[in-house]
């Protein structure tokens, strides 16, 4: 499975806290920060789990117990599956989406999942992370 022509790759700089206001009020949010080879960068908003699940994997923590991207990956091993590939597909102000690709004994597989989800998984995996580049491009229209 290769990447798509309107796919870049990205680098996970790291999981930060951003102030941002909800409704009438000011809350911090943890915010994934994703960098491009030609250093455009791409800021996600991913839950607290999510994030925390990041950091762990960016620091090559060792945990008591597997956790739930620890499991997932596990679980696809035990079935023979391998994660190929995660692509950032589309965000915009309510939800944002990430495309799970995986080779099979059957063949490929595309996943529907959460970004953060699939960042954690890609990072465990060590499967390269993509963004669309319309993303890229229209970076800081949509989100913090």
């Amino acid at each position: 499975m290769s990447a798509g022509a309107d796919e870049v790759k990205v680098d996970v700089v790291g999981v930060f806290e951003q102030e941002v206001s909800i409704r009438t009020e000011d809350r911090r949010i943890p915010v994934l920060l994703l960098r491009d080879p030609l250093s455009r960068e791409l800021r996600l908003p991913v839950g607290s789990c999510e994030g925390l699940a990041i950091q762990i994997a960016l620091e090559h923590q060792v945990v008591p117990r597997p956790i739930t991207h620890d499991l997932a990956l596990r679980l696809l091993e035990r079935l023979s599956a391998r994660l190929e590939r995660t692509v950032v597909d589309e965000l915009t102000s309510q939800t944002s989406h990430a495309t799970l690709h995986l080779s099979t004994a059957d063949g490929c597989i595309e996943m529907d999942a959460r970004p953060g989800d699939a960042i954690a998984l890609a990072l465990r995996a060590e499967a390269p992370i993509l963004v669309r580049e319309k993303l890229l491009a229209a970076e800081g229209e949509n989100y913090p």
